[in-house]
């Protein structure tokens, strides 16, 4: 077997498999069917117990979010070494015949003229996109649930003044 025979569709399976032997507890998906949330204006308005809520709430958008992200970075790290494997063995032909070129000319010359590496290119790039959109709202979930843990060590210091 070579190494360009190597799929990641089979890696991550495996990988899922062995993950799962482990019985570790996945987060479940956030209830609720609104897909957007308004944060409060003024979280000092909030009563105790929706002030609770909503830090669970994000708390458990947090955890969800960072499960899915694990898992768009284990399936991109599969395809990228795979996609760069594939690149470079048909990337070979190329750098002989254009001599010393930049690495993003060799790939582009590699993606114009080799149709088989498109479908893999694009999984990679949405892939990317995924991810950065993960870890966007990564840090939006951890930005607010600060914010509300922030309020609520006001209220509890305000308490022991008084």
């Amino acid at each position: 077997m070579k190494a360009t025979d190597i799929k990641a569709d089979n890696i991550n399976k495996w990988a899922k498999d062995i993950i799962g032997t482990k019985n570790l507890p996945i987060p479940k998906k956030p209830t609720g069917t609104d897909p957007e949330f308004s944060f409060p204006d003024d979280p000092s308005a909030l009563s105790p117990t929706k002030l609770g809520q909503l830090m669970m709430r994000f708390t458990s958008y947090f955890g969800y979010t960072q499960w899915l992200l694990g898992l768009a970075d284990s399936e991109f790290a599969l395809v990228d070494s795979e996609y760069k494997v594939n690149m470079n063995a048909a990337g070979i032909e190329i750098r002989e015949s254009l001599g010393r070129v930049a690495a993003d000319v060799v790939e582009a010359a590699v993606l114009k003229n080799n149709s088989s590496l498109t479908p893999l290119y694009e999984r990679r790039q949405k892939l990317i996109a995924v991810r950065i959109q993960l870890e966007a709202r990564l840090k939006i979930y951890e930005k607010m649930n600060y914010a509300l843990s922030r309020e609520l060590s006001r209220r509890d210091m305000e308490a022991r003044i008084q």
